[in-house]
């Protein structure tokens, strides 16, 4: 069989060859610059990350060493408006060695800037933090891909990192119940009974569910603060100054949580019962703590944590204890902490009040009750006490002085906001 070739058709092979081959290479360019693209922003992001980090590692260090304080926190305040410029500063150094040029204020999308926010949608309830905003434009060079893109391909990457100061447990309130449950019988939430007052001074009283009261003709009041409640509240024939207000806020957990102390540490103190008076440091007990009579527990700088048992303080006992300041020595005792029942504990700490009981420091029992009886003395409690249920009264004045630098507060924290 004979075939003809045409001379027409001679090549065309080679034509297909060569598109063929030109697209091949171009998506190989494309790669190739795609690639470069891609390594790049990935630099850039890296830079700006760790500027913005550098820079909010070093404002909440000097938040730290300058003593700035969740309650008197100011935007206007020289120790935060110091601790901003330190950190605008250290991001600018960071972003330096990592061969990034940022300018304070920020210049064709180079730069870094701080902002301060305090955030109060109601009386209890805010938030306080500075941003700390660093970004970073690259420029990308590229082979093929400037035939299509004519103009330079520039990644434009942000970074906000958020540093909150030290934030006390439930937003500072002096009497706290964690409970969000509504009114139900006379045990759950905040309760306030018998004909003495409740005084507190600083701070607020809270209640996530339930605040009743259900004495005959006491006081509850604040000064310097609030009464906030987030579920029921059932006045009774308490008179209450100021009148509670009700929230639609959710706690979140994480505003009561403080970790566990480490009872493994060779210098804490691990008994089945305390002597009567405790050397500084963390003393952790294995079972209840009874006080009566003319029994008396004494200590400075200490905190007692109690894992599964009660504490019940009696008649007459004398209690006297106060938490490690903000450098506890030694450790691993918790700072402005006094007592620790733990969430996974629900018993009941039960103080019957007399002109004998002073404490300082936070008394935290999130899983528990909190039974206080007044012991006549205004100011005999310079402390926070937390509990998932809270009941206080009696025939005697109950007074709480809330003074934040005596009690516990979450360290200074930074988290990523962007």
């Amino acid at each position: 069989m004979n075939t003809k070739t045409h001379n027409s058709e001679k090549g065309q092979a080679i034509v297909f060859l060569i598109i063929g081959l030109t697209v091949f290479l171009g998506f190989v360019a494309l790669a190739v610059d795609g690639g470069m693209v891609l390594s790049n922003r990935r630099n850039v992001q890296n830079g700006a990350d760790a500027a913005a980090l550098a820079g909010a590692g070093k404002i909440a260090l000097e938040f730290e060493n300058r003593h700035v304080l969740w309650s008197s926190f100011s935007c206007t305040a020289n120790n935060v408006t110091t601790s901003m410029q330190l950190g605008r500063a250290a991001a600018i150094v960071r972003a330096a060695n990592n061969n990034f040029t940022i300018f304070d204020p920020p210049q064709n999308f180079n730069g870094v800037s701080t902002s301060c926010v305090i955030w109060r949608p109601s009386c209890i309830v805010y938030d306080k933090y500075v941003d700390i905003t660093v970004q970073i434009s690259s420029q990308t060079r590229t082979s093929f891909a400037q035939v299509l893109f004519p103009n330079a391909i520039t990644n434009r990457l942000t970074t906000v990192v958020r540093v909150r100061p030290r934030q006390p447990l439930v937003f500072g309130a002096a009497i706290a119940a964690l409970d969000p449950a509504n009114c139900s019988g006379q045990n759950n939430g905040a309760t306030f009974r018998g004909n003495g007052d409740t005084q507190v001074t600083g701070g607020a009283i809270y209640s996530q569910g339930c605040m009743r009261g259900s004495g005959s003709a006491g006081n509850v009041s604040v000064s310097g603060g609030w009464i906030d409640y987030n579920g029921q509240f059932i006045p009774g024939n308490m008179h209450w100054s100021p009148y509670p207000y009700q929230l639609n806020y959710d706690l979140p957990a994480d505003n009561y949580d403080v970790p566990l102390p480490d009872c493994n540490d060779p210098r804490a103190h691990n008994v089945s019962s305390l002597p009567s008076t405790l050397t500084p440091g963390l003393w952790c007990l294995t079972g209840d703590l009874t006080l009566n009579g003319n029994d008396s527990l004494v200590g400075t700088g200490v905190t007692i944590y109690v894992p599964n048992g009660s504490i019940t303080v009696n008649g007459n006992a004398w209690l006297n204890l106060t938490a490690p300041d903000r450098n506890p020595d030694p450790a691993p005792a918790i700072a402005g902490l006094v007592i620790y029942m733990p969430k996974s504990n629900h018993h009941e700490l039960k103080i019957n009040g007399n002109t004998n009981n002073h404490l300082t420091g936070t008394v935290l029992v999130p899983g528990g009750t909190i039974d206080l009886d007044g012991t006549g003395d205004s100011s005999a409690y310079h402390s926070q006490f937390i509990g998932w249920d809270v009941k206080v009264g009696g025939d005697a004045t109950l007074g709480v002085v809330y003074d934040e630098n005596l009690v516990y507060s979450k360290p200074t924290s930074i988290e990523v906001a962007k």
